[in-house]
């Protein structure tokens, strides 16, 4: 039979998994980033030889570390928001606030991924390069439709939340953004 806290914990752990992946990802592409430009750094000044690639690709990295980590940090409730609405719902009004929010997030998500693979479909026929030439354009640009993907994913599973919580407005106060619910559970049963 189904129940909104089965589903709710459902998605937590589907999400979390999802996580793990892009939170490596994203922690790699920052980490390769900040060694490419050592390695620039030690180029330019120990032998004198200047590569621009290292300098782009880090650069493009870090976009790539910042679309991917957008689900992330909203599935935490890191985004900015505004508490004046928020701290005065309650039940059903809370549910209904997160289902609409993750409702237009995912809508833009679809934006940005549509629109995402346009562009890179654009720059891969024109077969443009980066400004070094060593690099394709499009294999950077994949970052906008990547991220609105992952993105995507994480505002889906937050709408799929807020339609149980609207089912079950007695879970809105126990589930919080930041912490997924079997966390929440693990800290109420004292592990």
């Amino acid at each position: 039979m189904w129940s909104p806290s089965n589903t709710v914990s459902r998605v937590d752990k589907w999400i979390g998994a999802i996580d793990r992946v892009v939170m490596i990802l994203g922690l790699t592409a920052v980490t390769v980033s900040a060694g490419l430009l050592f390695l620039s750094v030690i180029a330019r000044y120990i032998f004198q030889k200047s590569y621009s690639t290292f300098e782009e690709l880090s650069v493009n990295l870090v976009v790539w570390a910042v679309m991917i980590l957008g689900g992330p940090v909203f599935w935490r409730g890191g985004h900015v928001g505004m508490d004046f609405l928020s701290g005065k719902l309650h039940g059903s009004g809370k549910a209904a606030q997160k289902l609409v929010i993750s409702m237009a997030l995912f809508f833009l998500c679809v934006i940005f991924f549509w629109k995402g693979l346009e562009i890179v479909q654009m720059i891969y026929l024109s077969n443009k390069t980066t400004t070094s030439g060593d690099l394709k354009e499009w294999y950077l640009k994949m970052a906008v439709p990547m991220g609105g993907f992952l993105f995507g994913l994480y505002a889906l599973g937050e709408m799929i939340k807020g339609v149980c919580l609207f089912f079950a407005p007695e879970l809105a106060e126990q589930v919080s953004p930041a912490q997924p619910v079997e966390h929440q559970e693990q800290e109420g049963s004292g592990k």
